[in-house]
This record gives C-alpha cells, sequence and structure tokens, in this order.
C-alpha cells in the first residue's frame, strides 16, 4: 500500500516573513515600474553589483522581495555555491533564505546523513532543523526497526509523538509488518483496539494492514454494511466492502454499471464518474481485482 505524507514545513522565521511582508506592502502590488525598482533598490541597499553577483550564481529572476532578503541574510555567489556544494535537492531561492536564517551548512547536514538519513531534500533538512529532533529519539525509533526512515517521516513520527509505547499499542493489534509510513498512517488514522474490534463484529476477521487502515479511511460501520447487505452483495470480505465504498453503492451505482458494455468498458472512467476524481492508477492489485469482481457481480444482479 502507497502512503503519501506532506510534512508541513514551518517558515523559516517569523522575523523573516515579517521582513519580506514589510518590503512587499512598499510596493505597488499590480505593476513595479523601474523607478519603482530603484527605489526599493535604494532604500535597502541593493547595488547592481551585488543584483549581478546573485544573477551569476544562476539566481537571475527573483522576486524583489526575494532579492532583499539575499541582501539582508548576506546570501551571496559564494553562499550559493557553497550551499549547493552539500549536493541536496530542491534548493531554491526560499531554502536559501532559510538556510541562512537557520544557520545550516555542510557540517549540519552530514550529521543527518550519519545518522542514518540519505537521499534527502533542502525542505526536510529546514524543518528537521525547525524541529530540534534529539539524537535520542532518533536512535529510539531506529532501535524499533525502522532503519529506512526517511528525514521526512521521522519529522511526521515526532509530529504525532510516536514512540516506542505506541509502537508497542500497534504491534499489540497484530499489525507488526509495518513500514515507517504504515505506521504514520496507524497513528494518524487511530487504528485502535477498539476499532479491530468493531469490525470484527461486522464479520470483518483476519484483516491485513491494507484492509484495516481502508476501513478506517471509508469509514466503514453498521449502516454502511447494512447498506451493502440490501443489495445482495455483502460476503464478509473487506475488500468487497471497501470497493463498495469507494463506489458508492446506491441505486445510481447499479444503473451505471448495467448500463456498461462489460467487455470493453474502462475501469478509470467509472472510477472518475463515481468519485469525481482523476485515477491515474489503481491502488493494488487487489484492490483492482476486487474492482473487477463486484463491477461484474452487479451487472449480473437480477432486476
Amino acid at each position: 500500500m502507497n502512503i503519501h505524507f506532506l510534512t508541513k514545513i514551518k517558515a523559516p522565521s517569523l522575523i523573516l516573513s515579517t521582513f519580506v511582508v514589510g518590503v512587499l506592502c512598499t510596493m505597488n502590488t499590480s505593476s513595479a515600474d523601474s523607478s519603482g525598482l530603484k527605489q526599493i533598490n535604494s532604500n535597502n541597499g541593493l547595488t547592481a553589483e551585488f543584483i549581478d553577483n546573485i544573477a551569476g550564481a544562476g539566481f537571475d529572476n527573483l522576486e524583489p522581495g526575494e532579492l532583499i532578503a539575499f541582501n539582508e541574510f548576506k546570501i551571496n555567489a559564494s553562499y550559493i555555491e557553497n550551499v549547493q556544494k552539500i549536493g541536496l535537492s530542491n534548493m531554491g531561492a526560499g531554502e536559501l533564505i532559510a538556510f541562512s536564517v537557520n544557520n545550516i551548512n555542510a557540517e549540519y547536514v552530514n550529521k543527518l546523513r550519519q545518522l542514518g538519513f540519505s537521499n534527502i531534500n533542502a525542505g526536510e533538512v529546514i524543518a528537521f532543523k525547525e524541529h530540534e529532533i534529539s539524537q535520542k529519539y532518533i536512535e529510539e525509533i531506529q532501535g524499533l526497526g525502522f532503519n529506512a526512515i526517511s528525514l521526512g517521516e521521522m519529522i511526521a513520527f515526532d509530529e504525532h509523538k510516536i514512540n516506542s509505547s505506541k509502537v508497542n499499542e500497534i504491534y499489540q493489534l497484530g499489525f507488526t509488518d509495518l513500514s515507517a509510513g504504515e505506521m504514520l498512517a496507524f497513528t494518524m488514522l487511530d487504528i485502535n483496539q477498539e476499532f479491530v474490534d468493531k469490525m470484527e463484529s461486522l464479520g470483518l476477521k483476519k484483516l491485513n494492514k491494507n484492509e484495516i487502515l481502508r476501513l478506517k479511511q471509508y469509514n466503514i460501520d453498521q449502516a454502511a454494511i447494512d447498506n451493502i447487505k440490501d443489495y445482495g452483495l455483502y460476503n464478509q470480505q473487506a475488500n468487497t466492502v471497501i470497493v463498495l465504498a469507494i463506489l458508492k453503492l446506491d441505486e445510481s451505482l447499479i444503473k451505471e454499471v448495467k448500463a456498461l458494455d462489460i467487455n470493453k468498458y474502462s475501469m478509470k472512467a467509472l472510477l472518475e464518474s463515481r468519485t469525481g476524481k482523476k485515477h491515474h492508477s489503481y491502488h493494488d492489485v487487489d484492490i483492482y481485482n476486487e474492482l473487477t469482481n463486484v463491477v461484474s457481480t452487479i451487472y449480473h444482479l437480477k432486476s
């Protein structure tokens, strides 16, 4: 099961944000003519030499606020070159400013790499520095078997207060073969013994990790099961219940499926019609197979 997480990265600094906003508020927001830019340059100590220096380092299309921040935080061609040598991806103007504000350098990044974090990007490094995650915490999480945890996932573990106690709590539910991303999903969806027991009471037993997560994601409850039973489609299989939740079982689904050319229809088009979202790929093989089975079953239901 592929689970993607967006880690929120804090603004580099309230002081920086206030500073840049203040600068931008002095500008004409609709346009900035040459005389206006000259005034901005003059007011903030920018020189043609400095602007050329930055442009020569590849930053020749900065917004006025970014250019002023570069000057304020002494980000010049030499600084840019040193930061780029660290070898991080996604190093834009905002990241350079944040590196300077947070005093992030090659030594700090190398320390992260020595802790086992590879393939890291600039945004993750900034967020990690902002969170001030201790080495003790990192070692605790890695000691629980999450040796391949990414820097972004480690930040999310810290945000969601995942520790030895939380991990053991989830393991006691019977789900032990979890990646860092899956552990996050269990935590964020609040999978607990009460929910597992609730699913068992609905006849959904011996669930795997993907099934239990999707049952919670789609808010499966007694009402959902009763609806499925009303259409004669309940078979005590979790993936069937999940697929019917994805397809939003009701009379309109029955009519739409029965109107299909069962030998030529597009699952992608059906999913888009039912969910209102474009689907570029299926969730996984199990769900794809169950989608096909459920559509076929509905198609052949007696009217």
